[in-house]
């Protein structure tokens, strides 16, 4: 009987202490193999009280099997090989006359069964089933059961806590040999760690060469050691291959299913009316923005003050409003008069100073107005 702490190392880390079970657990074993290491939650009979069943990775129960009934995604098949602005009966008469088509059936659903039939027409009754179709485009995309799905078109099974289970033939094959290992976190990582332990075991049991390991890597070892590891290390690298191809479909399905969701959600009436609450999200945005922008400029400007420039000639600026020059007056947009016959004309120090003379404006001397001492228009002193 296997103890707890080796249970724990053997990769089970949800099976209970072997004092708590009716039946003590047996850590699962392949001939001339290490244990095989679980990935997930093991498959076990510890929690059914031995009732006799005994299924296991190796003998598992039918009911538990997920992918056996493999379901094709027809519209992604069509999308790989189809011309889209073709009818599909265009598609496969252009087809049927080249190497690459696949038949009738690979791209199209069998026809429905009597039985079949009524069953699709009675669930449209069913309450929820019109919700159903409305918000299928807005759940997530499960590429795991994707991959799992893939995998059963391959012949590889996979039970209902995502391990590999035998199938139909013998251990040694790719469909089979990966029995136990979770499917969804096997990697190439997975594949060369197991090839790595057979390659030790046929050293250090058989005491195989180099030269008879590389013969067994390409498969065409005939010497004197007969064991069922080297079939299995063939069957393991043909597990791997078929694993990194699967992976390659379903993340290719994957994106398929997630822009096809994408695509009904911007069509559909509950798309579109979010689709027009972020149009208007986005102009209220920039919106906010451009005021924002406004008004710090504003600010900036009230901060920095009036300007002043100089102007050495001339009785007008360049701006026609600017006084300046020797001859004539000039009256501003304020209502104050500058320039005359004398010399100068408008000179920005000088206005500056006497526009806050004594913390008052230009136009108030003393309390004052310039133009006005001692209660007169100083043109008439």
């Amino acid at each position: 009987m296997a103890t707890d702490q080796e249970i724990r190392d053997a990769g089970f880390k949800y099976i209970p202490q072997q004092q708590y079970l009716q039946n003590p657990f047996e850590l699962p074993t392949t001939p001339e193999e290490e244990p095989v290491i679980n990935q997930g939650i093991v498959n076990t009979n510890a929690f059914t009280g031995g009732r006799g069943n005994d299924f296991s990775v190796y003998n598992p129960d039918p009911n538990s099997i997920i992918n056996r009934n493999y379901q094709p995604n027809y519209d992604y098949r069509k999308s790989v090989d189809y011309n889209p602005e073709l009818s599909d009966l265009q598609n496969q008469k252009i087809m049927q006359g080249t190497a690459n088509f696949k038949g009738y059936d690979y791209y199209n659903k069998p026809e429905l069964t009597g039985p079949q039939k009524f069953l699709q027409f009675a669930s449209s009754f069913m309450p929820g089933s019109g919700a159903a179709g409305l918000i299928s485009p807005y759940l997530p995309v499960n590429s795991r059961r994707i991959f799992e799905n893939e995998l059963g078109g391959k012949g590889i099974m996979v039970n209902n806590i995502g391990q590999i289970v035998q199938g139909q033939g013998d251990y040694n094959t790719a469909e089979n040999v990966m029995a136990g290992y979770n499917a969804d976190l096997i990697t190439q990582k997975t594949i060369d760690k197991r090839q790595g332990k057979i390659e030790d075991t046929l050293r250090d049991k058989y005491e195989m060469t180099d030269a008879d390991i590389n013969a067994v890597k390409a498969g065409t070892y005939d010497g004197p050691v007969k064991s069922d590891l080297i079939g299995r290390y063939s069957a393991v690298g043909e597990y791997g291959d078929i694993n990194n191809l699967t992976r390659d479909e379903s993340d290719d399905i994957y994106d398929f299913e997630k822009d096809r969701k994408k695509k009904k959600r911007d069509n559909d009436i509950i798309g579109r009316y979010f689709k027009k609450r972020k149009e208007q999200k986005e102009i209220d945005l920039q919106k906010e923005i451009a005021a924002a922008n406004l008004k710090a400029a504003q600010d900036a400007q009230a901060a920095r003050g009036p300007s002043y420039r100089n102007i050495a000639s001339g009785d007008m600026g360049s701006d026609g409003q600017t006084p300046g020059g020797t001859g004539g007056n000039v009256t501003t947009t304020g209502g104050d008069t500058y320039g005359g016959a004398t010399l100068g004309g408008y000179n920005e120090a000088a206005e500056k100073t006497d526009y806050y003379a004594r913390g008052g404006r230009v136009g108030y001397f003393f309390g004052g107005r310039v133009n006005f001492k001692h209660g007169g228009l100083a043109s008439i002193l």
